[in-house]
């Protein structure tokens, strides 16, 4: 019998490329661009903008409309999010997996990114949004502004949503089914 081996690593790894690769895009585009200013990449396809304020909701602005209480909420609950993801990750069944430490992993560093934009500045601080190209100079926003954090959110509740199709159920699910 082999002893399982522990994935803690690329938890620990993919956490911390994922919280430095967001505050350190959002430390480059606060040095290089004013507040109100942007600029264009790939053809008009990525925008990366210096927004003078914070958004203090969530995604597309969600619950910004509150105030400063919308922080208050998001930081909590990204805080909460962090816990969990730090309870998951002690399982040794979830340690076991590069797949699913991969998946918790951007999950918790994108949360801690934006838990520190929270606590720092009131708020997140996005910077990029995509677009279609129509034509001449003609595009249209295939996302709202967003930031590297939402980015490894997205990616890791993506991999945890295929790892619930891909993995096999244990023996005793399987036929209670």
């Amino acid at each position: 019998m082999t002893t399982p081996i522990n994935r803690c690593w690329v938890f620990w790894g993919l956490a911390l490329v994922a919280v430095s690769l967001d505050l350190g895009t959002k430390a480059w585009v606060e040095s290089a661009l004013l507040p109100g200013h942007g600029r264009t990449f790939l053809s008009g396809i990525v925008r990366i903008y210096h927004l003078p304020e914070v958004n203090r909701g969530a995604f597309f602005s969600l619950g910004s409309r509150w105030g400063p209480n919308a922080n208050l909420v998001f930081a909590s609950i990204s805080f909460l999010v962090i816990l969990v993801i730090l309870l998951i990750h002690l399982r040794p069944t979830i340690r076991q997996s590069a797949y699913l430490s991969a998946a918790l992993g951007c999950i918790f560093g994108g949360a801690l990114g934006n838990l520190h934009d929270r606590i720092r500045y009131g708020g997140v601080r996005d910077f990029l949004q995509l677009f279609l190209p129509l034509g001449q100079d003609s595009h249209v926003p295939l996302t709202a502004v967003f930031n590297l954090a939402d980015t490894a959110l997205l990616l890791g509740a993506a991999m945890l949503l295929l790892a619930s199709w891909r993995e096999p159920c244990p023996k005793g699910e399987a036929a209670a089914r």
